[in-house]
C-alpha cells in the first residue's frame, strides 16, 4: 500500500511541477517583452526629441541668418528657404513660432506660448508625446504661427517689421 501511494504522489508531483515550470517560464518571458517595450519606446521617443531638436535648430539658424541678412537690407525683402523634413522617423509633426511679447498682449492664441521667454519654436510630434523648445535671439521679431512640418520659406517682406513663415507644398 506503501508504494501504491508513493507512486500517486510522485506524478502529481511530476505534473504539478511542470506546470509551475511552464508558469514561471511564461512569467519570465512575458516580464522579459514589457520591459524590451518600454525600453524600445524609451529609445524612440528620445530619439525623436533628438531629431525634432535638429530641425528646430535648422529652422531657428534660418531665421537668424534671415534676421541679418534683413538688418544689412533694410525695407528691402529677404526670404531663407528652410529644407526640413516632413516627418520625423515616419511621424507627423508641427512648429509652434511663438512671439512671448505678442502672446503675453493676446495677439495670438498659441498652444505652447508660456515655454519661450523672448522667442522660440516649439516642435511637437502629431500624437503630442513627444516636444521639444528651441530657443533663438533676433532682432526682427517673428510672426507667431503654427504649421505642419516639412520645408518652409522664412520671410520678410519688403517694409514689413515681422519675419513670417510660409510652408511649402
Amino acid at each position: 500500500m506503501i508504494g501504491a501511494w508513493y507512486g500517486g504522489e510522485r506524478a502529481v508531483s511530476s505534473a504539478l511541477g511542470y506546470i509551475l515550470n511552464l508558469s514561471i517560464a511564461a512569467i519570465v518571458l512575458v516580464s522579459l517583452g514589457a520591459a524590451g517595450t518600454v525600453f524600445f519606446d524609451a529609445n524612440t521617443d528620445a530619439a525623436i526629441e533628438e531629431d525634432l531638436a535638429a530641425y528646430g535648430n535648422d529652422l531657428a539658424g534660418e531665421v537668424q541668418a534671415l534676421d541679418r541678412l534683413a538688418a544689412d537690407r533694410p525695407g528691402q525683402p529677404v526670404d531663407e528657404r528652410a529644407a526640413i523634413g516632413r516627418q520625423v522617423r515616419g511621424t507627423d509633426y508641427t512648429v509652434e513660432v511663438v512671439n512671448a511679447s505678442a502672446a503675453a498682449n493676446g495677439s495670438t492664441r498659441l498652444e505652447h506660448a508660456e515655454r519661450c521667454d523672448r522667442q522660440c519654436l516649439v516642435l511637437t510630434t502629431a500624437d503630442g508625446d513627444v516636444q521639444t523648445t528651441v530657443n533663438f535671439v533676433a532682432a526682427t521679431p517673428v510672426e507667431s504661427t503654427r504649421f505642419d512640418g516639412g520645408p518652409v520659406v522664412v520671410r520678410r517682406p519688403a517694409g514689413a517689421s515681422h519675419i513670417q513663415f510660409e510652408p511649402l507644398e
